[in-house]
């Protein structure tokens, strides 16, 4: 498995309920990752080009990355309400999974801080980090850049 594919099965693997991991849920769980990364590491995670558009942080990369891996599955499942959902999962060898130990730090720091979070909730969480709240729909997010602006930005008014 490459990086991202090991970052997707240790999420899968640990995430405390396992019926939300949902394509979109998955992916912005990613983009958290990649952004507390940004912000603690000055780097991203992943080597993905984050674009917000209409749905928020998204792109086809996690997703694809699931599909390209022996041990995922994505089940088209039907939500309370009727509507569709295609849900994650990772039944392969847990041991396999291979990620630094700060890589799961800071993946159990986004698990930990939105295992609670209603998906709307969720939602207006990661509307609410800086890369979306300040760049334009339709933009690339270079998020080392918009950690290194927050940072800045913090320290000033402090």
């Amino acid at each position: 498995m490459n990086k991202l594919q090991n970052i997707i099965a240790y999420i899968c693997a640990n995430y405390p309920h396992k019926s939300e991991l949902t394509k979109a849920r998955v992916t912005k769980l990613v983009y958290l990752a990649d952004w507390f990364s940004a912000l603690l590491d000055s780097k991203q995670l992943t080597e993905i080009k984050w674009v917000f558009n209409h749905y928020g942080p998204y792109v086809d990369d996690v997703v694809d990355a699931a599909h390209s891996s022996l041990g995922f599955k994505v089940e088209h499942q039907s939500t309370m309400y009727g509507t569709s959902k295609y849900v994650l999962s990772y039944s392969g060898n847990k041991d396999a999974i291979r990620l630094e130990k700060r890589d799961k730090d800071i993946l159990n720091a986004v698990m930990e801080k939105t295992k609670t979070m209603y998906f709307n909730q969720f939602v207006d969480y990661v509307y609410s980090t800086y890369p979306v709240k300040t760049k334009e729909r339709y933009s690339t997010f270079n998020l080392v850049q918009l950690a290194n602006d927050y940072t800045a930005k913090k320290a000033a008014t402090a």
